[in-house]
């Protein structure tokens, strides 16, 4: 991984020094490029710069930066990038940065966990500052209970989205997505579906759900590394933590969902 900090003065990237990871982060965003293509990137760019907002330098995030970063990902290959917000020191600058990543395998299906506790998050309503904590939830999930995702749940019970993915499930001929009451962040994976939805007359509705529901519907987890995945089985560590398993629609309607999500990347436009 290769990590440049943005100079706002010079308008480009500089090398990070050896300390930018003791540096807090208060902001990220990311999203897959695959031989130069990448889905909804406007959308991440528009996302980040809300973010960039909430702590105070949105004005750093130029049509510079965004060239800039574009520029630095290569027009071959898989990644994953993600662009941050950094505290240099407590109550120190604050500045932007690209980590250029190669993209980490992808899949189609996954177990999820529903844990015994509720949302752990600090900061929910912004992705960046509770990063490093939900992927250590994860790593625990996948040693433990061989889960690649763990469920965020309200202090009432119901879920809100997982670590790292929107949450849609079908209910019939009706795609549904948690109440926008519970706080989940803004999808753009999600957006995406729940929009095209719509374009194809498919029913929407905004429910709140617990989690042992989705045993009994077709469930996914989607976000802009993997797209759509559907959940396979839930380990319930509420109970006894058995495996069950997720009742599924034909793969053939999953396929083509999975298909035009594909079909949504376009390529990058270079300065």
């Amino acid at each position: 991984m290769t990590v440049w900090v943005w100079d706002s003065q010079e308008s480009r990237f500089e090398e990070a020094p050896e300390d930018v990871g003791t540096w807090t982060l208060l902001a990220a965003d990311s999203w897959l490029v695959e031989e130069g293509q990448v889905r909804a990137f406007e959308r991440h760019r528009a996302r980040f710069a809300d973010a960039a907002v909430q702590v105070g330098v949105g004005a750093l995030v130029t049509a510079e930066f965004w060239a800039s970063v574009v520029e630095k990902i290569p027009e071959a290959g898989e990644w994953f990038p993600r662009v941050d917000v950094l505290e240099t020191a407590p109550g120190g600058t604050r500045v932007l940065a690209l980590r250029l990543r190669p993209a980490p395998p992808r899949t189609h299906e996954l177990g999820v966990l529903i844990p015994p506790y509720f949302d752990p998050r600090s900061t929910p309503g912004r992705k960046g500052p509770d990063i490093a904590m939900l992927e250590n939830l994860r790593t625990q999930a996948r040693e433990e209970y061989d889960c690649d995702e763990v469920l965020l749940l309200s202090k009432d019970g119901y879920v809100i989205e997982g670590a790292t993915t929107s949450l849609l499930w079908w209910d019939g001929d009706t795609l549904c997505a948690p109440d926008p009451a519970l706080g989940a962040l803004p999808g753009v994976t999600s957006a995406l579906i729940l929009n095209e939805a719509r374009v194809r007359s498919i029913p929407v509705e905004y429910h709140q759900v617990r989690p042992e529901v989705l045993i009994r519907h077709e469930a996914w987890l989607v976000n802009a590394l993997h797209g759509i995945r559907r959940v396979y089985q839930l380990v319930d560590t509420r109970t006894d933590s058995s495996p069950v398993h997720v009742q599924s629609a034909t793969a053939v309607v999953f396929g083509r969902w999975r298909e035009w999500m594909n079909s949504r990347q376009r390529r990058f436009l270079r300065q």
